[in-house]
């Protein structure tokens, strides 16, 4: 199956971190998912979550979805799936620590901010796609950057190829695991 992650713009109409906002995040995700649903032939509908907020499968495809405050994604999949997206702006330097060793930023190269969001987008989505939250991150490890859009990561013994790209100021990294990946900006 190709993979067709659609990212969305999200309006800048309403206050930021307003539950507005919120809930116009979370409408643009789910325009990007009806995108998707029609790029791959999957249902239009029955796309819910568990009580846990996990993405259920619906009629054997699997889906993801992110949003950041000018951004949404989506992707679905015959397979688990995962994607994120993030600003890459400057946080708090501790925050290279928590997201990762030594070991692993010498496979990446640098504690940039631009490698900080590429490894923590990559990694979340991979969380994503192994139905475990923020919580399974120090289990989650960088094993290989063969180049700018693409990472291997290890979770819990299993290899995820994780796919990126860049497109205003952000990253979004979905898990491909060799599949073919069509990004669509809409």
């Amino acid at each position: 199956m190709i993979l067709t992650p659609v990212i969305v713009a999200i309006p800048q109409d309403t206050p930021p971190r307003s539950p507005r906002r919120v809930e116009q995040q979370r409408m643009c995700a789910r325009s990007a998912l009806q995108h998707c649903a029609k790029q791959c032939h999957a249902p239009a509908h029955g796309w819910s979550k568990d009580v846990d907020e996990v993405p259920l499968p619906n009629a054997g495809f699997y889906w993801s979805v992110s949003h950041k405050r000018h951004w949404a994604a989506a992707v679905i999949s015959d397979r688990p799936v995962g994607i994120d997206i993030e600003h890459i702006a400057p946080r708090q330097r501790e925050l290279h620590d928590a997201l990762a060793d030594d070991d692993e930023w010498s496979v990446i190269g640098n504690r940039s901010w631009h490698a900080f969001f590429r490894l923590w987008a990559a990694k979340e989505a991979t969380l994503k796609a192994n139905g475990v939250g923020i919580a399974g991150l120090t289990c989650c490890r960088l094993v290989e950057v063969p180049d700018e859009s693409r990472m291997t990561l290890d979770y819990l013994g299993r290899f995820w190829l994780v796919e990126q790209f860049y497109h205003a100021e952000h990253v979004t990294a979905v898990t491909s695991n060799s599949a073919k990946v069509n990004w669509c900006v809409v």
